[in-house]
């Protein structure tokens, strides 16, 4: 649901069945450091799943994006910090009982599926498109021409060929999906004592068979006044999360041609059904998996009112989270088809402890606060994983283990710390002034030994200016000018700043004549004792404003920030023993601007209806500044990192490769250079050398957008809401079926592809790729636009009118009923699956984003 609605914000898209949503903040501001903003849950620090939180315990959900806001959290605050808060109760306050529930069924945005029999072989014609069509200019059929030829080599194929099959692998491996949500809540209190408690179940089965997910989750939230000077309170909360089943392997299923079918006559599954190296896909669904993820977490706090200093007081916070996951698997057909099976375990467990003493006092017309933060983070992780492969007997499923021919085990861990302290001081003078300074410490782990301290400062400042102005008279009613500036800090990866050592099999060795074999120790990185904090030192301009009565209301930031001693792995020569060592260099640059207006365009009328709409609009950009510092080439320039697809003053995500000028065709065959041939890419040759090569590469376009925009409209009338949400991504290019596609392989035709690909054949000489079975010499790659508009969210209820004797007889509060639709219509130009997350039509990421229709009810007691 955020996904548009705040700018700077990039919510990625899940495309299977309780998937991980991407989160992004104001673009990139790293290469090879976290990019995922900080997620704080009732004020402690979660490293949890997203998935394992109830959205109907959520209260709100606030985005800190400028560096004076987030410079509290300091380390790992870099890419923005996401502040949930969920639920309470209320004081004074009757139990109060909700339940709600809501069915979605759930199909593909788009339609595509893999060619049937008439199209596969109407491919197969142009695939061996001299002997497909009539000489010269091979536009007549052949109707001599038998598509044997193409398949000769793979029996089973020539076998559905004549027997007429017609398979559609697609539609097997899919069916209708559907989500189910049941949710009962309770919440109230006394004088002294607050309670919330809910329970949930959600079910999800997705398009793909086998791909479920099924949620229990239960909270309790409570908070008491112990005495007028103490509160202590409790947030806690459990999740449990089946994922079992194993998919059918998508990239197997996309390749099978129609001609063959994934079972025999007798119903057994066919190992290689086109009689090639190719596997069928299905194998990997009749696994026995087991896979469950839990999660339980508890924040304390305590809240001291200090007796005799008034407006100081003292809060410590608690955080305790276990995370736990068992992974066991067996398939009869796993491991070369000898049988194998694991038992995995691993758990995590996450603490932290917070002091916090703040102090706020008014003096007249000046207000003075002061905040001090001492804190420390501890997580411990533990693996098991035992495997055996080669089984005469898998009736026990994972527990056969000890059957096996082959036994393994592993086990890993790691255990590392976070500290850090912080003080803040605010100040503001008549409501109009506001100074905020702030000093982070941090501390961790991870860092080298020289290097585990980080400090990160921060001021911001805001100026009231409808309080110094008199805009009585105008249509402004407030207007407030913010701004800030602030340092912070990017986390590495734990033991990148260590020399680490494996024990293998290949660090065994025997000492003396006649010894025992010994396990060794090999080491496998290089230390690094300077290796510190990626720092991103950020600026941020802000206007708030209302208008016309405060029917309009927005804002307006501009923000820039730089990235420096970015955490990058140095390539070494391999003579030093190493290839790489972990350390920090290069600059970027990040920029943008976010607009916000919500707008009451009709105030409720004496007939009760009402307009309000919310508009928001966002741009960014980021450009790599200074990466090694090399100039290798003498040219004065420090040398880009082409390999890498780095660029100085070029986005992160640039798109570097060839330029497609068109096909080359039939009548050009004596034109066309070596080893290029009809079909094939007609490249530019930029360098003007005569010679197609790397050196007539150049900048396409990049990856991110050049901006988005989200608009929201609500209207109401009496009991009916009607409300929809359009989100448009604009601009940004990905590269789309490379030099290996359409069409893997030229002198047979046993694989499959999907439809709407317009690739050439004589009789289609305009197409957008390349011709089937041509072996392009370079690895050019289409590339097509990300800009898409979506009705991605839209909603219409009714909430009944609750004084109706039979509503009062049984206690109803509250009664609301709708449906809802989501991803309904996306107008775009791109191909593939989905324009917001790249995705193109195969390979093992090609999955559809899904569009659902949704019934809900909500009743409260």
């Amino acid at each position: 649901s955020l996904n548009g609605t705040v700018p700077g914000l990039n919510v990625g898209q899940a495309v299977t069945a309780g998937g991980e949503l991407n989160l992004q903040v104001r673009g990139r501001t790293s290469i090879n450091g976290n990019l995922s903003p900080l997620i704080v849950v009732d004020g402690a620090i979660y490293r949890g799943s997203l998935n394992d939180l109830n959205p109907g315990d959520i209260k709100s959900v606030n985005i800190l994006k400028d560096a004076s806001s987030k410079a509290i959290y300091g380390a790992q605050a870099a890419n923005g910090v996401l502040l949930i808060t969920t639920q309470k109760g209320r004081k004074d306050q009757k139990p109060s009982i909700t339940y709600s529930t809501y069915y979605s069924t759930q199909s593909p945005t788009k339609k595509f599926r893999p060619l049937n029999r008439v199209e596969f072989l109407q491919a197969a014609r142009d695939i061996g498109w001299r002997d497909g069509y009539l000489a010269p200019d091979y536009t007549q059929i052949n109707p001599d021409w038998d598509p044997r030829s193409r398949i000769a080599s793979q029996t089973r194929v020539v076998e559905g060929f004549d027997n007429g099959t017609d398979f559609d692998w697609f539609g097997a491996m899919t069916s209708p999906g559907f989500i189910n949500n049941h949710q009962l809540s309770i919440n109230g209190g006394s004088k002294n004592t607050t309670y919330f408690m809910s329970a949930g179940y959600t079910k999800q089965e997705n398009w793909v068979i086998n791909d479920e997910f099924d949620r229990k989750n239960i909270r309790i939230n409570l908070e008491t006044k112990v005495t007028p000077w103490l509160t202590l309170g409790a947030n806690t909360y459990g999740s449990f999360s089946d994922f079992s089943g194993n998919s059918p392997n998508i990239t197997s299923i996309l390749l099978m041609p129609p001609l063959v079918e994934p079972r025999d006559e007798n119903g057994d599954f066919i190992i290689n059904p086109s009689g090639t190296n190719t596997v069928n896909g299905f194998l990997e669904a009749e696994a026995q998996d087991y896979d469950r993820r839990n999660n339980i977490s508890g924040v304390f706090h305590g809240i001291i009112n200090v007796p005799w200093i008034d407006g100081l007081t003292y809060r410590v916070n608690y955080s305790h989270n276990y995370r736990w996951n068992n992974h066991f698997n067996s398939n009869i057909y796993g491991a070369g088809l000898t049988g194998s099976a694991f038992k995995e375990t691993n758990s995590t467990y996450d603490s932290s402890l917070d002091n916090i003493l703040d102090y706020k006092q008014d003096f007249g017309n000046h207000s003075l606060g002061a905040t001090l933060i001492a804190g420390r983070n501890k997580i411990e992780f533990d693996r098991t994983r035992v495997e055996g492969t080669g089984f005469d007997n898998l009736d026990l499923g994972h527990h056969s283990i000890p059957q096996a021919a082959v036994q393994s085990v592993f086990s890993n861990g790691y255990e590392e710390t976070f500290s850090y302290q912080m003080g803040r001081l605010t100040y503001d003078y008549k409501d109009k002034y506001f100074l905020t300074g702030t000093i982070r410490r941090d501390g961790y782990s991870g860092f080298a030994e020289n290097e585990k301290i980080g400090y990160f400062p921060s001021v911001g400042l805001s100026w009231v200016i409808s309080e110094d102005f008199n805009f009585e008279e105008t249509f402004i009613d407030r207007l407030k000018l913010r701004t800030s500036y602030g340092s912070t800090g990017n986390l590495t990866s734990r033991f990148q700043s260590l020399a680490i050592v494996q024990a293998t099999p290949f660090s065994q060795y025997i000492f003396g004549d006649g010894g025992s074999t010994v396990n060794g120790q090999t080491p496998t990185s290089l230390a690094n004792p300077n290796l510190t904090w990626e720092t991103t030192n950020g600026l941020n301009f802000g206007l708030d404003f209302s208008l016309w009565d405060y029917r309009i209301n927005g804002s307006i930031d501009y923000y820039n920030s730089q990235t420096t001693n970015l955490l990058w792995e140095q390539i070494l020569p391999e003579v030093t023993g190493f290839n790489a060592i972990q350390t920090n260099l290069g600059k970027i640059a990040n920029s943008g601007l976010e607009i916000i207006l919500d707008a009451q365009i009709i105030k409720p009328t004496p007939s009760g209806f009402s307009w309000d709409l919310g508009f928001n609009f966002s741009t960014n950009k980021n450009e790599i500044k200074e990466l090694l510092g090399f100039d290798i080439d003498g040219d004065g320039k420090e040398d880009d990192l082409i390999s890498s697809g780095l660029f100085i003053g070029e986005s992160i995500g640039a798109q570097y490769n060839y330029d497609i000028q068109g096909i080359w065709q039939i009548d050009e065959e004596s034109n066309i250079p070596s080893p290029f041939t009809i079909g094939s890419y007609k490249l530019n040759d930029i360098s003007n050398d005569g010679t197609i090569d790397s050196d007539d590469r150049k900048i396409i376009g990049r990856t991110d957008p050049a901006y988005s925009f989200g608009i929201q409209n609500t209207l109401k009338y009496n009991n009916f809401t009607l409300k929809f949400f359009i989100n448009s991504v604009q601009g940004g290019k990905n590269g789309y079926l490379g030099r290996d596609n359409p069409g893997r392989d030229g002198s047979t035709f046993e694989f499959n592809m999907l439809n709407g690909v317009d690739y050439w054949s004589p009789i289609n000489p305009n197409a957008q790729f390349h011709g089937l079975g041509v072996s392009n010499p370079l690895p050019a790659s289409q590339y097509f636009s990300r800009s898409f508009v979506r009705l991605q969210d839209v909603s219409f209820s009714y909430n009944f009118d609750t004084s109706d004797s039979w509503m009062q007889s049984i206690g109803v509060k509250g009664l609301k009923l709708y449906i809802s639709g989501k991803n309904l219509i996306t107008l775009t130009d791109w191909l593939g699956w989905d324009p917001e997350t790249g995705i193109g039509l195969e390979g093992s990421s090609g999955r559809p984003l899904m569009k659902s229709i949704t019934t809900g009810l909500q009743v409260n007691f």
